[in-house]
């Protein structure tokens, strides 16, 4: 049942965060992921150890959306974190995505080939579902720049499944 209700969280807080950058009200997805991650610590039975892994998670995803943007394979809408890094929005679309690591997504973290496999064609797709919503633009050559993304999230998943479970 918690994986079930993390699983129905996380594509709520998704919608959350792309509507809202969609529409302007920017700050409206991350508060509502913010809320959904202390309910979230709070809930585990090792919190300091969820409030690491939530962070590094966090952190990591970010980076590695922001060298998506560098590279031009996507556009973000929102202000980009310190002027540079990937925006608010998509580091807590991380956050997010990393407390379903203990439950809905436990069997990606079982094995790290299937991580890579479920980043190199879900990150595609959703980024697809963000752009037709309004929160972002996929780059031109649109399949390469799909593809490259695609390829980065099969690196990026399995480290981050990594940083969780350590």
């Amino acid at each position: 049942m918690k994986a079930l209700l993390d699983f129905l969280a996380f594509q709520a807080l998704w919608f959350a965060c792309v509507l809202g950058v969609a529409r302007g009200h920017e700050w409206a997805g991350p508060m509502c992921v913010l809320g959904w991650c202390a309910w979230h610590v709070a809930r585990s039975p090792r919190r300091l150890r969820e409030v690491r892994a939530l962070i590094e998670v966090t952190l990591l995803g970010t980076l590695a959306d922001t060298l998506i943007a560098r590279a031009g394979w996507l556009h973000y809408t929102g202000t980009p974190i310190a002027g540079f890094l990937a925006p608010l929005w998509i580091a807590a679309l991380w956050a997010a995505f990393a407390s379903t690591f203990d439950t809905t997504f436990a069997w990606v973290a079982k094995d790290l080939r299937l991580a890579a496999l479920l980043g190199a064609l879900a990150a595609p797709l959703s980024y697809l579902g963000g752009e037709r919503l309004g929160a972002l633009e996929v780059g031109t050559p649109r399949l390469l720049s799909l593809a490259c993304v695609g390829a980065l999230w099969a690196l990026a998943l399995p480290l981050a499944v990594r940083v969780y479970r350590r």
